[in-house]
């Protein structure tokens, strides 16, 4: 097992060597987002199989925000196998610019000692990024009299307005599942994009490739008392010459057995802060959150950052007398 988790590290640094730019999406509440944040969390869960939907909607205040949406399912298998699918799509209309994936998920869980979890995971699908050249405004374009005139020329060839690739991804996610225990902890490991796939747009350029997003992610779980859990954690990511560094704290406060309210936030270093609030009936998990911008785009945004919708849906195990902690964050 040793050799085996030495083996996947080595090959997440090695396919960490270069890097470009960011353009993968980003999600305050990433932990309801699972398969976006790690393969190796597919069919991680308490129960049978679990469904799931994110809306984002960035910069609401400027004139082209930002939309995300994602759907997620996935299933515990037996022998110690899981299995998922995810679908996301990222867009801005008056943009012209459209980023859609899918994959299918594979993982595999093993157990280093009687409570102690490591699950490695992979995912292999599509990766498609369209434009519409004419919604684009160039500075060519730009009269210094009169201001944008879309009648001169732009001086931009574009080989293709659509471009796809194959694509994947790859995970190590551990997390200590005993309930006995007071504090539990998790912390994972994943690589995103790891062939680097090669979109070309502009007929001239000569590196226009989808670089890697590797992202550690990790805290615990902290049970104070019947009632009530914290669960601090943080995420660091990078792609490209973009990162990332998020920090937040989760209080689920229980109502009644399988009933409870959410509360927390989270803090994205120099760029912005998200209070974020949800609600747990019976497997049904709806969270809400609202970013406020911290960085020099509040000017422009009216601190308005974006909000985000989480919705998952777990079929639960019926067995009683146990309790299975799942790293959700």
């Amino acid at each position: 097992m040793r050799k085996l988790l030495l083996l996947w590290i080595t090959v997440l640094l090695f396919f960490t060597d270069d890097v470009h730019a960011q353009t993968d999406p980003h999600f305050t509440q990433y932990y309801a987002y699972p398969l976006w944040l790690n393969p190796a969390l597919t069919g991680v869960i308490d129960g049978n199989y679990r469904v799931g939907i994110n809306y984002r909607q960035q910069l609401p205040g400027l004139y082209s925000p930002m939309i995300t949406q994602g759907v997620t399912a996935d299933i515990a298998l037996p022998r110690g196998f899981g299995l998922g699918a995810t679908l996301l799509n990222q867009g801005s209309a008056n943009a012209g610019y459209h980023f859609t994936s899918g994959y299918v998920s594979v993982s595999y869980h093993v157990l280093l000692s009687r409570f102690g979890m490591l699950s490695s995971g992979f995912q292999l699908g599509m990766l498609n990024r369209k434009i519409d050249a004419g919604n684009f405004q160039f500075g060519n374009q730009f009269n210094p009299l009169s201001g944008f005139d879309p009648s001169l020329p732009s001086s931009e060839v574009f080989q293709h307005q659509s471009a796809t690739s194959m694509d994947g991804s790859l995970g190590l996610m551990y997390f200590d599942g005993d309930p006995a225990k007071s504090v539990n902890a998790f912390f994972g490991v994943s690589l995103y994009h790891p062939t680097q796939p090669n979109n070309q747009f502009i007929s001239d350029a000569t590196d226009n490739i989808i670089p890697m997003r590797y992202s550690m992610n990790g805290g615990v779980r902290i049970q104070m008392g019947k009632s009530a859990e914290l669960i601090p954690n943080i995420i660091y990511q990078q792609q490209g010459n973009a990162h990332e560094v998020t920090g937040g704290m989760v209080c689920n406060l229980t109502i009644e057995e399988g009933k409870f309210l959410m509360l927390g936030g989270t803090y994205r270093l120099n760029d912005a802060f998200a209070p974020s609030l949800g609600l747990h009936l019976n497997g049904l998990s709806i969270g809400f959150s609202y970013d406020i911008n911290t960085s020099q785009i509040k000017t422009a945004s009216a601190s308005n950052g974006g909000y985000e919708l989480s919705i998952s849906f777990t079929h639960h195990k019926k067995i009683p007398e146990t309790r299975f902690i799942c790293p959700r964050l």
